[in-house]
């Protein structure tokens, strides 16, 4: 595993120079300690920004979460997509919303965040890295939604059954 992080980290480091972003800093580098991964995001000058973080510091933290594993090429999540980026709009301090990639390949990755305009952070799926192995993906797009304990409350979500599921637990 630590070699997939490695070359995660070399292959994030030349798509962000291929992309024009900022130079990354010391602080930049991958947390210590448990899951940890590329985290990007659209940053206000409309690049694809690079930081990491781990799972565990996003999920399960009191606060009701919504991810959405995604990859640049399925036409059925970009379909999702607005669905949960309306989420994100209504219910922002209620509900985090992120995102995961699964199954692409990085520069993919990062070229959606940006073509798409995703405004939602998303972790870089990298093999071994993500705690699929949990959540049993079987396609894409999957959305999931996950309580303040970082266990899961609904999972196959799609159209509106999202909005649904979270309007009944932010009551």
């Amino acid at each position: 595993m630590k070699r997939s992080i490695r070359l995660l980290v070399a292959a994030v480091f030349a798509a962000t120079a291929l992309l024009g972003g900022s130079s990354l800093k010391a602080q930049d580098a991958p947390p210590a300690g448990g899951f940890k991964n590329a985290f990007l995001n659209l940053n206000k000058s409309g690049k694809v920004a690079l930081t990491y973080t781990r799972w565990d510091d996003q999920v399960g933290k009191g606060n009701y979460t919504l991810a959405f594993f995604w990859a640049s090429w399925s036409d059925e999540a970009r379909e999702e997509l607005p669905y949960i980026q309306a989420i994100q709009k209504k219910y922002a301090g209620k509900v985090k919303v992120l995102g995961v990639t699964y199954g692409d390949e990085i520069q993919d990755s990062m070229d959606a965040i940006q073509e798409w305009g995703i405004t939602f952070p998303s972790f870089v799926f990298v093999e071994d890295a993500v705690p699929d192995g949990q959540f049993d993906i079987d396609s894409i797009p999957l959305v999931i939604l996950f309580g303040p304990d970082g266990k899961i409350v609904k999972r196959d979500l799609h159209g509106e059954e999202i909005e649904e599921a979270v309007e009944e637990v932010v009551k």
